[in-house]
């Protein structure tokens, strides 16, 4: 049974690997070229969240290279940065898969 307060809709698996993105659009103007990394903490059907240490906006939409499984292969996918969390190692962001 879930949890009264939990908002994801999907089931989450743990990540725990590098993810590249890169900017697509910005809420603060046109898209810098922005390519980054960060690590994946846990995935679902719907999004992914991740530990980075760029500095990302609510709303921002990146396309994001997940992690396939097979070795140097990702899947590219756009998604919308949904929230933020600074922590003591970095940004926690949760991204929500658009397409």
């Amino acid at each position: 049974m879930s949890h009264p307060m939990e908002k994801r809709s999907c089931p989450r698996a743990i990540l725990n690997q590098i993810v590249e993105f890169e900017c697509v659009d910005t809420v603060l103007g046109p898209p810098a070229e922005i390519r980054a990394t960060g690590i994946g903490r846990d995935i679902s059907d719907a999004g992914v969240s991740l530990l980075t240490n760029c500095l990302l906006h609510r709303g921002e939409v990146l396309t994001v290279h997940v992690p396939t499984g097979v070795e140097d292969a990702a899947r590219s996918v756009l998604s919308e940065v949904k929230w933020i969390q600074p922590t003591r190692h970095g940004i926690r962001v949760g991204l929500k898969f658009i397409a």
